[in-house]
């Protein structure tokens, strides 16, 4: 399934989030999740610890005794039972949100980036661009559990280079120091996860929000991680262009200040040997050179072939071949740990290599679109500082002094992060 180029409504609009409330009872390293794409089966029994971790209502199939076939219908009822008691609660007024992720020490790596939401009914003040394909059995499952939930539970993650900005130069700058302020003042949440330093701030002032607004007016905006949540609202705005799952959660990241990082997302086949792997590609099937459950599939491409999309052209080959109904197929973005899971599954990993964020970038600008599953572009923002529900008026909103005002500096530890993508 491709989903080409699309104009749709940017900059962000402010929107009422629904955020922790008092009634949540921890504080908030014990309420976050990373990403939901980013927890693994190993990771999920910490994770999901405090009976109001956002994890579980981000990925319930991997709390004990669910799994894939979890019902949709299952995280609308969880949270709507948060919002009745209090653990959620809702901004009293529309407001754009500051989030910023800080990792490392010293010289820290700082992302800093914008949440709103994007309105798909009123195009014409932006693009956004995908840059990878989409499998359509997920996304009409994103679409089925986005519209069950009726609410975004994660922002799709886009991005901008403002240091293209050529004559949009003063806005990018006025708004590049609006953020700055912002983020000099007071935050209504700081914690540390995982050794990242998270904090968010709300802006609700009108003055703030017209520079903000400058800012990505008329940006052209790539999506750096979420294409199937991406393709799950545009299908749902198809099928019901005037009801409330028209708008979509999304941060905003200026990648000239803030760059990401490209990682590979190898494929591991489970149950298919190297053996069987290599004859669908032609190759000998004794390789001692190479690892018993692995495949470099850069050695199988020609000599002159130095394009990396190449071996995941190639590598789609290979799985179309040996396994043409796409089961047994998973992704990992850590070689050891894709290799790991080829070996106890009898199984064959197809090492991949990375691709320069740049080429990402300049490939969606023309509108070409990568095999799906192609990078892994990170930091991703974590999970459960502000939700987006469809309906703001069905939720009664709560001065907002009841809301959770978090400012500390404890930290939970897990196993070492891992990223699954979905």
């Amino acid at each position: 399934m491709r989903t080409g180029t699309r104009s749709t409504a940017a900059p962000l609009r402010p929107f009422r989030a629904l955020r922790y409330g008092p009634a949540a009872g921890g504080p908030p390293h014990g309420l976050l999740s990373p990403p939901g794409d980013g927890v693994t089966p190993d990771r999920a029994a910490a994770l999901a610890a405090h009976p109001h971790a956002f994890l579980r209502l981000v990925r319930p199939d991997l709390l004990p005794g669910q799994g894939p076939g979890v019902r949709p219908d299952g995280t609308a009822r969880l949270l709507r039972a948060w919002t009745a008691r209090g653990v959620l609660r809702q901004d009293a007024s529309p407001s754009l949100y500051v989030v910023e992720q800080r990792t490392g020490t010293g010289d820290a790596r700082v992302q800093r980036g914008l949440i709103g939401v994007l309105d798909l009914a009123h195009p014409g003040s932006a693009e956004v661009r995908p840059h990878e394909e989409v499998d359509p059995h997920r996304v009409r499952a994103q679409a089925r559990r986005r519209r069950a939930a009726g609410a975004d539970l994660e922002p799709v993650l886009l991005c901008f280079d403002g240091s293209d900005a050529g004559p949009a130069a003063p806005s990018i700058e006025a708004g590049a120091a609006c953020l700055d302020r912002v983020a000099a003042g007071p935050p209504l949440v700081e914690t540390r996860a995982e050794g990242c330093r998270i904090r968010l701030w709300r802006v609700g002032d009108p003055v703030r929000l017209g520079v903000l607004d400058a800012y990505l007016a008329a940006r052209s905006l790539c999506i750096a991680d979420g294409h199937h949540r991406w393709a799950a609202a545009e299908e749902q705005y198809r099928t019901d262009p005037t009801g409330p799952g028209r708008t979509l959660l999304a941060m905003v990241v200026d990648v000239g200040r803030h760059p990401l990082t490209s990682s590979a997302i190898h494929r591991v086949l489970t149950g298919v040997p190297a053996a069987e792997l290599l004859a669908a590609a032609g190759e000998p099937s004794a390789l001692p050179s190479r690892p018993e459950h692995a495949v470099d599939v850069r050695g199988l491409l020609p000599d002159r072939v130095r394009d990396p999309l190449a071996a995941y052209r190639l590598a789609e080959q290979l799985i179309a071949r040996v396994r043409p109904d796409g089961r047994g197929v998973e992704f990992e973005t850590r070689r050891d740990r894709a290799l790991a899971r080829a070996a106890t599954t009898s199984g064959t990993a197809l090492i991949l290599p990375p691709v320069a964020f740049s080429a990402v970038r300049e490939r969606a600008a023309r509108g070409l679109l990568m095999p799906r599953k192609t990078t892994s572009l990170t930091p991703k923002p974590w999970s459960g500082l502000v939700v987006h529900r469809h309906h703001p008026d069905s939720t009664s909103h709560h001065p907002e002094e009841q809301v959770c005002d978090w400012r500390e500096s404890e930290s939970i530890t897990t196993a070492p992060s891992t990223t699954r993508p979905s």
